[in-house]
């Protein structure tokens, strides 16, 4: 969506009806929109000095290959900021590729700290926070999401 552009889409209403939305694309500078696998994405590693992840962790087979991605492209010195409400689901998480068993939060926070994605990670900031998914006009879903940013060694 560029700055200016109108983007259509269909929002639910009720049930199955829906009605046309739409949003407008505003101008911000130093961002670049780019579509790609979060697991093999097309970008130089090493590059960047912030990597995102807003509640993607839960919804990608291997969270763990996706924090080595993260780690690649971020930068010595650079941040990785994730969030993630961890509400695995097994058609798209394995049992066995899920981080920190019955406490996620605390082993996402020890692997960072671990070395193991290949540098330690200092925890600069850590929160639970409300994070509320619209459903339809008349119900939403509402989860605790955990926030960590993090900053490479």
């Amino acid at each position: 969506m560029r700055a200016g552009e109108q983007v259509a889409f269909n929002r639910r209403v009720a049930g199955r009806h829906y009605t046309i939305a739409s949003i407008a694309g505003r101008r911000t500078r130093g961002v670049s929109l780019i579509c790609g696998d979060a697991l093999d994405p097309p970008l130089v590693p090493g590059s960047f000095d912030r990597v995102v992840a807003l509640n993607v962790l839960d919804s990608v087979r291997s969270p763990r290959q996706l924090l080595a991605v993260m780690h690649g492209l971020c930068k010595r010195g650079g941040e990785l900021i994730l969030s993630s409400p961890y509400n695995w689901q097994s058609n798209i998480v394995a049992d066995a590729e899920r981080i920190g068993g019955d406490n996620p939060a605390k082993g996402l926070v020890t692997l960072l700290r671990s070395g193991e994605l290949g540098a330690r990670y200092e925890i600069e900031d850590e929160a639970e926070l409300p994070w509320t998914l619209r459903r339809d006009a008349r119900s939403a879903v509402a989860y605790c999401i955990h926030y960590v940013r993090a900053r490479k060694a």
